[in-house]
């Protein structure tokens, strides 16, 4: 096993001095990525079940941490897709082929958990059609609906506990200018984000805003006129 990691280890080492990043594919490359991450997911699940946390007196989450150089929130992610993808062929086999990305697995992982004994497998292929079409701010929105239908009562808990948790701080600053940080529930996001993508209209040739600055996606084209 460590023969294979250090061929991978060589192979990636070899990609760097050769590649020419003008021309790399990143589809490609971001599925190989994608990939790798579901194995280092598998990885940590088997080092969580040999009991490797209790040896660093640490919790799970906390162990891989500081183990992967992560958030713990990232780390509690990974542990939660380790812990479910052997048992989800489908979602697999889409990740390790590059057919859905890495987020859209742990989506799928994180409601296989959610669900609990009311997983249905037979509905995972169809899930994984999903998250092929769907973008993924679009299959999470999917995957919300899966678990309301699912498991309704444990659907409106998390509702409750989200609203619990939102926060929003409008502070002004020194300059005039004011700092905006803060965490929203879904359906308080999305009203939000609809609220500023209505103020984000491109203006015209004159209107030299990026994106962050408030140009609305997609992008205008080239050749709008005013």
């Amino acid at each position: 096993m460590a023969d294979g990691l250090e061929k991978l280890e060589a192979a990636a080492q070899d990609f760097r001095r050769e590649a020419d990043f003008d021309f790399v594919d990143p589809k490609r490359l971001a599925a190989v990525i994608d990939g790798l991450q579901g194995d280092l997911c598998k990885v940590l699940d088997r080092g969580r079940k040999r009991g490797d946390y209790q040896l660093a007196r640490l919790s799970p989450a906390s162990w891989a941490a500081r183990t992967c150089a992560m958030s713990r929130h990232s780390a509690a992610d990974r542990l939660c897709v380790g812990m479910h993808l052997d048992s989800m062929p489908e979602t697999s086999a889409a990740l390790a082929n590059g057919e859905i990305g890495y987020q859209a697995a742990s989506a799928l992982c994180h409601l296989r958990d959610q669900l609990g004994d009311r997983w249905q497998p037979d509905n995972e292929a169809e899930m994984v059609g999903y998250a092929r079409r769907f973008s993924l701010e679009h299959f999470h929105a999917c995957c919300r609906h899966a678990r309301h239908v699912a498991d309704p009562d444990g659907f409106d808990k998390d509702c409750a506990q989200d609203f619990e948790r939102r926060w929003l701080n409008v502070d002004p600053m020194l300059d005039g200018m004011h700092s905006v940080d803060g965490v929203l529930d879904p359906v308080t996001g999305a009203a939000f984000r609809t609220a500023l993508d209505s103020l984000a209209v491109w203006r015209g040739p004159e209107d030299t805003r990026n994106h962050g600055r408030g140009w609305p996606t997609p992008w205008p084209s080239c050749s709008t006129t005013t």
